[in-house]
Formats: C-alpha cells, structure tokens, sequence
C-alpha cells in the first residue's frame, strides 16, 4: 500500500494557485480554491484520493457555471 499526503502548509498553497490557473485556463472560471488535506492511497493497483478544499466564486460565475451545465 503507497501513501501520498499533502500535509505542509506551502505545498498545499502551491497545488491550490496550480489548479486555480488550471481552472480559470482550461474552463475560464475563476475560482478562489483553498486546498485543507490531499490524501491518496494506492491498493492492488487502485487509487483513492482523499481531498478536503474549499472554494469562492462571484455568483456570477456560479451562474455561469450552471449555465454552461445545462
């Protein structure tokens, strides 16, 4: 069984700034995310991952998000 934790308070900012750009880069939304706990657990070749985050929006972009959903 592997472990990957993403425990330290400067890697945990690093990883929320990179899947903020990847968000707004990708989807165009601009999202503020915050990431708490990243955890993932490899068994027999399967992947659970564990995250904890929170995020901030415009209502705005909310909107245009449930928009783009359908």
């Amino acid at each position: 069984m592997d472990v990957m934790r993403i425990v330290s308070g400067f890697t945990r900012e690093i990883v929320s700034m990179l899947i903020q750009r990847l968000i707004r880069k990708k989807l165009g939304y601009d999202i503020d995310i915050q990431l708490n706990k990243f955890e993932a657990t490899v068994v027999n070749g399967k992947t659970h991952i564990k995250l904890d985050l929170d995020a901030e929006l415009e209502k705005d972009e909310l909107m245009k998000i449930l928009k783009s959903i359908g």
